[in-house]
């Protein structure tokens, strides 16, 4: 899978270069010959080769060289966002500006300056996508390279009882240790929850894409002091990237004593100042790409994971992807918390450009007295990010 990924990825790369280069020769001319495209061309391999020698040199596609090797990725991801914005922002000044250098010009005087002025501000325009593309990747990558914020929210739920009313949750989501997030940032996101005076820590999927820092990942999770540790659920990352070491990693952390658990369709119950609390953790819903057959696979997982309990417990879910919040809310959750959508890493004035690709994408959502809550993530495998920070949620139940 991780082989065949990274060629994927390798390929897609070429392609973007291809399109961004093909716009980019329409916007600017200049660039066909000569130093310029050279230029264009050099650092388009040096773009190619942050991804290309890493896999070459028996790292992964998700690892990086000594050395240069993170600067390198950086400037990789960087030209990569830039080279889509060109090729997609770029596309329709080229097709018009190709139209229009085509007409004839016409024979009346004044309608052919207003022509002129219009083909003018068009091209200005056009030779404007690129240079606004760089700027924006370059402003995405340093967001996107600056870490975490801590966020604070407030949960009201109706009926709480009082032993609860107060109760903290600390949760990060969609870590990806990799080429760009490391161990150390594990650490710091646990010891940044431990300081706010959590109760429980939570891990919502998506921990770690290069496998050869998992023992270090798993040793930084070991160093919760939350008093009811940390609970933790698998994403669609840990089952790409080799679920079967990660859920022995798991394991082997649950021998040693530590405060980590993992929950895979299946409930942990903790007491809280004489209140029973389950917590819920269900298992990445991984299908066919068949119609519904995500769906089966997440009520097969309700299914499971909310059986037994009683009555005058308090239930908590777990889930990576947040379209199982209806089911959640239909099995009794009082509270939700998932990850995966990054919160599509780009907001405007607070709202994803991306919003149209899940129904819960980011913040806060509510079905009757269940809540969900949808963390942006706290880091991601590309670090570009624009009004949409990395976060490690500190989220309060209070009584409503």
């Amino acid at each position: 899978m991780g082989y065949s990924s990274g060629m994927g990825r390798l390929l897609f790369i070429v392609l973007v270069n291809l399109g961004a280069y093909l716009v980019l020769r329409r916007l600017w001319p200049g660039v066909r010959e000569g130093w310029r495209f050279r230029v264009l061309l050099g650092l388009a391999g040096l773009s190619l080769a942050a991804w290309a020698l890493p896999m070459v040199l028996g790292r992964g596609s998700h690892g990086a060289l000594p050395g240069l090797g993170i600067p390198l990725k950086f400037f990789g991801s960087g030209w990569l966002v830039a080279s889509v914005m060109v090729m997609l922002g770029g596309l329709p000044f080229a097709f018009l500006g190709g139209r229009l250098g085509l007409g004839k010009r016409p024979a009346v005087l004044l309608p052919g300056e207003v022509d002129l002025r219009r083909r003018g501000l068009l091209v200005g325009m056009g030779r404007s996508v690129p240079l606004l593309a760089a700027g924006t990747s370059s402003v995405g990558i340093v967001s996107g390279a600056s870490g975490f914020e801590l966020r604070r929210e407030e949960v009201r739920l109706r009926g709480l009882p009082p032993a609860l009313d107060g109760f903290r949750i600390g949760l990060m989501t969609d870590v990806h240790v990799g080429a760009f997030i490391d161990v150390d940032s594990v650490r710091r996101a646990v010891a940044a929850m431990d300081a706010a005076g959590v109760d429980l820590q939570v891990m919502t999927g998506d921990l770690i894409d290069d496998l050869s820092q998992l023992d270090g990942t798993m040793a930084a999770l070991e160093e919760c002091q939350a008093a009811h540790g940390m609970l933790c659920v698998l994403g669609n990352h840990e089952h790409w990237r080799g679920l079967e070491r990660v859920r022995a990693a798991y394991a082997a952390s649950a021998r040693r004593g530590g405060p980590v658990r993992l929950l895979v369709d299946e409930a942990h119950v903790l007491e809280h100042g004489g209140q029973r609390v389950r917590v819920v953790g269900v298992d990445y819903p991984m299908a066919r790409r068949m119609p519904g057959a995500k769906l089966e696979r997440m009520r097969r997982s309700a299914e499971v994971a909310f059986q037994g309990g009683s009555a005058d417990e308090v239930v908590l879910c777990l889930s990576h992807h947040p379209d199982f919040f209806p089911l959640a809310a239909e099995k009794g959750a009082r509270l939700t918390l998932s990850g995966h959508t990054h919160g599509g890493q780009v907001a405007f004035l607070g709202v994803p450009l991306f919003g149209f690709a899940f129904e819960h994408m980011l913040g806060r959502y509510r079905r009757g007295d269940s809540h969900l809550y949808v963390s942006g993530g706290t880091g991601h495998w590309l670090p570009f990010r624009l009004g949409v920070p990395a976060e490690v949620t500190i989220l309060t139940l209070r009584a409503g």
